[in-house]
């Protein structure tokens, strides 16, 4: 498998509109690693030819930006998972024109839609006729493994407020990765859902990465990322070599990209940026 994380950013992106803070000033003034936008991702199984993506996790309203800086066209999409209706990882703006192209619209393959019913009952509420923008839409209930494409598919049940937010776990072609962000720490049954995995990567949130006493019901900060890596360590889930990679970074930490890798790369951790790509 080869992921393409798309954007790395929280709710809020970085700069942020309106704010001088000095995590969005050094952004501003530096781009580079700095720039975040919102969290998605691609997931290429052929990895030996990138070519167009066939498989996505969430449509964030910087989409037509990841495709400008990434340079990728999303009409061989043919699934996509939404993690939750969240409006930074849930836009549907973008399947509504799905019809109005001006290449060959017959040339669009059937997209499958995946996520909760909290995600479909949005869709229907943008989104009057699926078939007219040539997508279907399957509901996906947490603990219950689903088939999309080549991938098999483990949704867990997050702990992130109203409404049902999921995480990933998938696996294709002999390895497995778990999808984590939006999590909050997770609940007694979703800690006895994962325990059985073994994972050659993870990717997990930490909305407020930097030193922070906060204390967030639905997302993560980084002394409570460690607790899940901890966690998840003692279960056997990961090794001390797994990958681990920091995704759906706010301000909030107050610390600029370089700083974020001084603080987490003692611990195993990797600072996800956009465009970071990863084979597994």
């Amino acid at each position: 498998m080869h992921f393409h994380l798309l954007g790395s950013a929280a709710g809020k992106p970085v700069p942020r509109p309106f704010c001088r803070c000095r995590v969005c000033e050094a952004a501003r003034c530096h781009g580079g690693r700095d720039i975040r936008t919102r969290t998605a991702m691609h997931l290429y199984v052929d990895d030996e030819d990138l070519g167009e993506p066939r498989y996505a996790i969430d449509l964030p309203p910087d989409t037509a930006h990841h495709m400008i800086r990434n340079g990728f066209c999303l009409d061989r999409l043919e699934h996509l998972l939404f993690t939750h209706r969240d409006s930074d990882h849930f836009d549907p703006k973008y399947l509504s024109i799905r019809p109005s192209i001006l290449s060959d619209r017959e040339a669009l393959p059937i997209l499958t839609l995946y996520g909760s019913a909290t995600v479909g009952e949005a869709l229907c509420t943008s989104i009057s006729d699926l078939e007219r923008v040539k997508a279907t839409f399957q509901e996906v209930k947490p603990f219950e493994g689903f088939r999309a494409g080549e991938l098999d598919v483990f949704p867990l049940l997050a702990s992130h407020g109203p409404g049902t937010a999921l995480n990933y776990v998938i696996r294709v072609e002999g390895r497995t990765v778990l999808l984590a962000w939006d999590t909050g720490w997770w609940s007694e049954t979703t800690w006895e859902a994962v325990a059985p995995f073994r994972f050659d990567a993870v990717f997990m949130e930490c909305t407020v990465l930097g030193p922070s006493d906060a204390t967030l019901g639905g997302h993560l900060t980084f002394p409570v990322l460690l607790k899940m890596k901890e966690q998840l360590g003692a279960l056997g889930c990961i090794q001390d070599s797994t990958p681990y990679v920091a995704v759906h970074i706010g301000d909030n930490g107050g610390l600029t990209y370089a700083e974020a890798c001084d603080l987490v790369e003692p611990h195993g951790i990797t600072v996800g940026y956009d465009g970071l790509q990863l084979r597994v």
